[in-house]
């Protein structure tokens, strides 16, 4: 919602976005190439190789940001980034809410962490 809205969102995904209006890349695999390097700069701050730890968080990486370009399709194909100024700020700040919740729970459950949220815990 973030996305189509236009009207804000998380700090990697706004990367990715800004990155994309940037290169004309897609987004989704701006965050799976953000993902992928980050989760390897996770292994160094650690400073062991734990492949299980690199393997679920490329994992991870890879539904996400495949998830974010269904979603965004979707929301664009819908006619989100056109509507009114208005509903867009509600639905960017519906988005942030429902990404913060998101992030809290999963983090919480500590079983597989995105590669940028599992670099917090250092």
């Amino acid at each position: 919602m973030c996305i189509s809205a236009d009207m804000g969102s998380g700090l990697w995904t706004a990367s990715a976005v800004n990155m994309t209006k940037w290169f004309g890349w897609n987004t989704g695999l701006l965050l799976f190439i953000i993902g992928v390097i980050n989760a390897i700069t996770n292994q160094f701050l650690i400073k062991r190789l734990d492949t299980k730890r690199l393997i679920g968080e490329v994992l991870y990486v890879m539904f996400f940001s495949y998830f974010v370009n269904v979603f965004t399709n979707l929301l664009n194909f819908l006619g989100v980034p056109s509507l009114p100024i208005f509903i867009r700020i509600i639905l960017s700040c519906l988005g942030v809410v429902f990404f913060c919740v998101a992030i809290s729970l999963y983090q919480r459950a500590n079983i597989v962490m995105h590669p940028n949220d599992d670099t917090t815990i250092f």
